[in-house]
């Protein structure tokens, strides 16, 4: 009795899985959630190379002073750890 049930359960699990995988992959062909071929960067190509490259260089700008500012944090931070480890011998010898 109860490996029946079992039994029924899991072939329930698999048609309902089975079911969904189906639906799943036709919502993803009528809706595509990633990147289409003529889809959202078709103006990039329209651009002309002067703007590309002047976008192309302000991203790149920003992305350097990201990563400097990045590493100022770095070393404040080793800095601070450095004075709190000072503090702690001075203060717990």
């Amino acid at each position: 009795m109860l490996e029946t049930a079992i039994a029924w359960i899991l072939i329930a699990v698999l048609v309902v899985a089975a079911v969904g995988g189906v639906w799943a992959v036709r919502l993803e062909r009528r809706h595509p959630s990633s990147f289409t071929r003529g889809g959202d960067l078709a103006w990039w190509g329209l651009l002309p190379a002067e703007e590309q490259e002047a976008h192309d260089l302000a991203v790149l700008d920003l992305a350097e002073q990201a990563e400097l500012d990045a590493q100022a944090d770095a070393e404040e931070a080793a800095q601070l750890a450095v004075e709190r480890a000072r503090v702690n011998a001075l203060f717990h010898p």
